[in-house]
């Protein structure tokens, strides 16, 4: 990245982080089975929300009021989880404040939301963990929701299944320890705002944000909601020498619209994602002969023309295996590329709680090294570590009191 990290004004020390993704409103409770078979909901599933289905979190909230049970809020999303586990990272650093942060945000959301009180629910979440929400209001949308719910008197009321896309397998059983039964969970989505996004609000709203952001991470699933504006942030990266880092989401992204994903991959200098991903967006390669596997894919991946020219300037290709070593594939000062395997930390069978999670978070180790400009190693090692805690975890938040320390990088720029 370009310039100093003290040049700018309300400057931190380290670069500022923009994601931009779907952001949904999440909501968690216990309630009758009767309930959950009414609305058709099926164990370890997840169904969009449609016709009778739009009564569902008025009646949640009754039911859940009547029997004095809970009902508990957050946000998710797969670029919402990333930024929410960066801001849980910088919260560990010494000298943090959250005051000093709420004056001065290190990590913004940018996305769409309702004009409604799920939206207004959704962005007091948000600034209560510290996240600055750049979120465009859709009047004609409601804000996109997604309901975890657990019938009641489940016999380890601790456990949360979950169903996101993640980059860690779920651990063989261990000798002397019996498998652990991860809680039978029901899911609900209604997309709403979520899937909209007004392009005049990024150029006329929050492009001062923009600007202040030195990394910007964007998930694949962005490029079907607002194409024009992920591309925008790609290249005003490539132009003012800032990160541009993108995730891709899900398979059927990469298969349905692996054309606009490779638009950007120009001006991109990381990618994420786990290995299904990276192979359907390689499968037009894989019928002409060329990307059979997933180290040429990578390498395939590297060596695309930057936009800029800047050969100098690495791109990394990053893929999750599951518990088999991630793979980062690196160009070299336009000499080749570099494919390293990193081991993936075991997790007890006993401490594994969910999947959901684990491959944002690993996203988010990673930029938070980005962030502090570490080398690669340290991105790896952080995001390993965040990937490791995410599956361990217990309710929406993440919590990481126990993160290694990162290691600067040294400059590749020519001299």
């Amino acid at each position: 990245m370009e310039g100093s990290l003290a040049d700018a004004p309300n400057a931190l020390p380290f670069h500022r982080l923009l994601c931009m993704g779907a952001p949904f409103l999440e909501v968690r409770a216990e309630v009758p089975q009767s309930t959950l078979d009414d609305f058709k909901l099926r164990g370890n599933a997840v169904v969009q929300v449609e016709g009778h289905m739009q009564s569902m979190l008025p009646e949640i909230n009754r039911l859940c009021a009547e029997m004095g049970r809970p009902v508990v809020y957050a946000a998710t999303g797969d670029a919402t989880l990333t930024a929410l586990a960066v801001q849980a990272l910088l919260r560990e650093d010494q000298g943090y404040s959250a005051e000093a942060n709420r004056r001065n945000p290190a990590v913004s959301l940018l996305g769409g939301v309702g004009r409604d009180q799920l939206g207004y629910k959704l962005q007091d979440y948000l600034k209560e963990c510290g996240i600055q929400p750049l979120l465009s209001e859709i009047v004609s949308e409601q804000t996109g929701w997604t309901a975890f719910l657990c019938p009641l008197r489940l016999e380890d009321p601790s456990s949360h299944g979950g169903f996101e896309r993640s980059s860690l397998a779920a651990p063989e059983q261990e000798k002397g320890e019996s498998n652990l039964q991860l809680a039978v969970v029901y899911r609900a989505v209604q997309a709403g705002a979520a899937n909209q996004y007004k392009l005049d609000h990024l150029r006329f709203k929050v492009w001062e944000q923009v600007e202040a952001a030195g990394v910007v991470y964007a998930e694949a699933t962005f490029l079907t909601v607002s194409f024009e504006s992920v591309k925008i942030l790609a290249e005003h990266c490539a132009k003012m020498g800032n990160t541009f880092c993108l995730s891709l989401s899900a398979p059927y992204v990469c298969r349905y619209f692996g054309d606009r994903i490779l638009t950007v991959i120009p001006y991109t200098d990381v990618i994420f994602g786990c290995e299904r991903e990276y192979m359907a967006l390689a499968e037009q390669k894989r019928s002409e002969g060329l990307a059979q596997d997933v180290d040429s894919v990578a390498t395939w991946l590297a060596k695309m023309p930057r936009s800029d020219g800047e050969n100098w300037k690495r791109r990394h290709v990053v893929i999750t295996c599951g518990d088999k070593p991630t793979i980062v594939a690196s160009t070299w000062r336009g000499y080749g590329v570099k494919v390293q395997r990193f081991p993936v930390p075991p997790v007890r069978s006993r401490s594994f709680v969910r999947k959901d999670g684990a491959g944002d978070a690993f996203a988010a180790g990673f930029l938070y090294g980005l962030m502090h400009e570490a080398d690669v190693d340290s991105c790896v090692q952080m995001a390993l570590y965040c990937a490791s805690v995410a599956v361990q975890r217990v309710g929406p938040g993440f919590s990481f009191k126990d993160k290694p320390s990162v290691d600067k990088a040294l400059s590749t720029a020519p001299q």
